[in-house]
């Protein structure tokens, strides 16, 4: 998994740091369908729990941090979360820094 850098961004118009909040949160909306162009690129079946932070499927995994905040997976590892109904609607989701 990647989450986010902690750096500052710019990007198709959306400026903000880069950083998965820590915090105690619940998976509260989700797109169960393939690819979705997000406000920051593009994200394969996400499991959102706080705002538009989600756990999504992406083609680019580093194992270090390069996401907007997001915390991404690859697309296999998505497709196991949806086929076992490893986060349900309402799943806690605890990030810890």
């Amino acid at each position: 998994m990647s989450t986010g850098t902690g750096k500052s961004y710019c990007d198709n118009g959306h400026c903000g740091v880069a950083v998965t909040p820590s915090g105690h949160f619940k998976v509260n909306r989700e797109r169960p369908e393939g690819w979705w162009e997000g406000d920051l690129g593009k994200i394969y079946r996400p499991k959102y729990f706080n705002g538009g932070i989600a756990v999504h499927g992406s083609g680019s995994i580093p194992n270090h941090p390069v996401s907007h905040g997001c915390v991404r997976v690859s697309v296999p590892a998505m497709d196991m979360i949806w086929a076992t109904n490893l986060m349900p609607m309402r799943t806690p989701v605890w990030v810890h820094a």
